[in-house]
C-alpha cells in the first residue's frame, strides 16, 4: 500500500501564532523551524491515529484487494468523507475506471473499507494494480478539530522544540490525548 497525497490539507491543525503562543516564544527569528515542527507534529499525530486531521485527497495504491476486508479493501487513512474514483491499471499504462455502483463505503472512522457487493474486480497487473482516489480528514479547519488532537499537536511541537534531538519520542501526555482516536492502543 503506498498513500499519495494529491490535495494537501489547506491548513495545519494549529498555527503558528498559537504554537508560538504555546511556545511563549515572542519573535520571529524560529518561525521557519517552528513552522517545520508544526508539520512534524501533524505527521506524528496522523501516524499515531492512523487518521487524517486536516481534509485532504489522496490516492491509494493496492496490490490485492482482500486485505482484511471480505469483498473489499481496507483502507488505510480516514475518516473518508468521498471515494472519488476506484481504477485498475494495467502493465500497458492504460487504466478502467470503476462505476461507483459497484463498491460503497463501509465505515468511515475506524479502517473504511470499499466493499463489492458483487464480488471484487480481476486486477490487471499484480503490483500497484488498483488505485483507490479518495477525501478524507477530520475537519476542513483547524478550528472544526478536536480540542485533544489539538493539543497533542501543540505538545509533541514543545517536545520538539524543547529536546531539539527527539530522544524522548512523544510525549505521554500526547499520547493520552490522542489514544481515544487512534484504532489501537498507543
Amino acid at each position: 500500500m503506498t498513500i499519495t497525497i494529491i490535495t494537501p490539507p489547506a491548513s495545519e491543525p494549529v498555527s503558528l501564532a498559537e504554537a508560538k503562543l504555546y511556545l511563549r516564544v515572542d519573535h520571529a527569528h524560529e518561525d521557519d523551524l517552528i513552522e517545520t515542527l508544526i508539520g512534524a507534529a501533524r505527521e506524528a499525530v496522523e501516524a499515531a491515529i492512523g487518521r487524517a486531521l486536516i481534509a485532504r485527497r489522496v490516492r491509494e495504491s493496492l496490490d490485492i484487494w482482500v486485505r482484511e476486508a471480505a469483498q473489499g479493501a481496507v483502507l488505510g487513512l480516514g475518516p473518508v468523507t468521498n471515494v472519488v474514483a476506484v481504477r485498475l491499471l494495467a502493465d500497458n499504462g492504460s487504466q478502467r475506471v470503476l462505476d461507483a455502483d459497484r463498491y460503497r463505503l463501509d465505515g468511515n472512522r475506524d479502517r473504511p473499507a470499499l466493499v463489492f457487493a458483487s464480488g471484487v474486480p480481476a486486477t490487471l497487473r499484480d503490483a500497484g494494480g488498483i488505485e483507490i482516489e479518495y477525501d478524507c480528514g477530520f475537519a476542513d479547519e483547524a478550528a472544526a478539530l478536536p480540542v485533544a488532537l489539538r493539543l497533542a499537536t501543540l505538545q509533541i511541537v514543545a517536545s520538539l522544540y524543547e529536546l531539539r534531538q527527539g530522544e524522548d519520542g512523544l510525549p505521554e501526555t500526547a499520547r493520552a490525548l490522542m489514544r481515544p482516536y487512534a484504532p489501537a492502543r498507543l
